[in-house]
C-alpha cells in the first residue's frame, strides 16, 4: 500500500471539519487483520490558552502527531488512516490488530508526551466503516485536488492572495443544458468565455469555459467549486477543473532568478571543465 494523503474541508450542520485521510487504503479496505479502531482526541482550547503563537501551536501538534504515529505503529502495529481538525479538537484515527491495544501502556506514554486534556476510545470496526466516513465524496474529491494544486502553486512561488482571472471548465451532455445555465452563472459574477471553446469529453460533448476575478486561496477556490458544483448538479454535467496564470511574488521572483543564475553558472562551470 502506498501512502496517498488527501486534505479537504467538510461542512456539517454544526461545524466545519478539516479532514486529512490516507486514500491509499481505499482499494484494500478492510484489512482483516486490523479490525480495531483507535481514536485519540486532543482538546485544543487548553492548548491554545498556554501556547503563545499559532505557529508554535502548529509545531507542537505536528510533533505530537509524528510521535504518536511512530509509537502506535511500533507498539500496537497500528496503521494511521486519518485525522479530523475542528475549531475545538484534533482527532487521530488508527486501525490495529484485534486486542492489541493496551490502555495502561497508552496512558503511560501520554503522561510523558502530552500534558493537556485528551481522550481515547477503541472499538471494533472490522468493516472499516469509519474509514469510509473519512473518505471524500465526489465534491470533496475536488477539494482534495484543489489543495494539491494550490500547494504546487505555493511551491512555485505564486502569490495566491493576488486576484487574477480564474477559469473554470464545465461539461454538459446536452447543448440546451449548457445554454440554460449561462444566465445563472452571469448573475453569480462569472464571465462566459465564448472565445475559449474548451474541450469536449466522452459523454459530455458540450464544454463551457467561464471565468471570475478571484484570488486562489484554498478557501476561495473551494467556495467557487462548491458553488459551481451546486449550480450544475441539476443537469447531466461535470465540473472539470480550474486554472489561472501564476502571480509570482517578489520573493518568488528573486528565488527563481537566483536559481536560474545558479543553474546557468553551473552549466558554464561544467562546460568549461570538459
Amino acid at each position: 500500500m502506498t501512502d496517498e494523503w488527501g486534505f479537504y474541508e467538510r461542512l456539517t450542520e454544526s461545524e466545519q471539519m478539516r479532514i486529512l485521510v490516507n486514500i491509499g487504503y481505499k482499494s484494500e479496505m478492510p484489512l482483516a487483520e486490523h479490525s480495531d479502531l483507535l481514536s485519540v482526541t486532543l482538546n485544543l482550547y487548553t492548548v491554545r490558552q498556554t501556547t503563545q503563537t499559532k505557529k508554535a501551536l502548529i509545531v507542537q501538534l505536528e510533533l505530537f502527531e509524528s510521535k504518536l504515529e511512530k509509537w502506535a505503529s511500533g507498539t500496537f502495529g497500528a496503521k494511521y488512516v486519518g485525522r479530523i481538525n475542528t475549531s475545538t479538537r484534533l482527532e487521530f484515527y488508527y486501525y490495529m490488530p484485534k486486542g492489541a491495544f493496551s490502555a495502561t501502556a497508552f496512558q503511560e506514554w501520554m503522561q510523558q508526551e502530552w500534558t493537556f486534556r485528551a481522550q481515547h476510545y477503541v472499538k471494533d470496526d472490522a468493516v472499516w466503516e469509519f474509514y469510509g466516513f473519512l473518505l471524500p465524496n465526489r465534491l470533496e474529491e475536488l477539494f482534495v485536488h484543489n489543495a494539491h494544486m494550490i500547494y504546487a502553486l505555493l511551491h512555485k512561488g505564486d502569490n495566491i492572495g493576488q486576484p487574477r482571472n480564474v477559469y473554470h471548465w464545465l461539461l454538459f451532455a446536452q447543448a440546451e443544458d449548457r445554454t440554460a445555465v449561462e444566465p445563472t452563472l452571469r448573475q453569480l459574477g462569472y464571465r462566459i468565455e465564448k472565445e475559449r471553446p474548451g474541450e469536449p469529453d466522452e459523454g459530455y460533448p458540450f464544454p463551457l469555459v467561464i471565468s471570475r476575478f478571484d484570488d486562489v486561496k484554498l478557501d476561495t477556490v473551494n467556495e467557487r467549486v462548491r458553488e459551481l458544483y451546486g449550480v450544475i448538479s441539476g443537469y447531466d454535467s461535470r465540473y472539470d477543473g480550474w486554472g489561472s496564470t501564476m502571480r509570482i511574488s517578489s520573493t518568488g521572483r528573486f528565488r527563481q532568478n537566483v536559481k536560474r543564475l545558479l543553474n546557468t553558472t553551473l552549466r558554464r562551470f561544467h562546460l568549461g571543465r570538459r
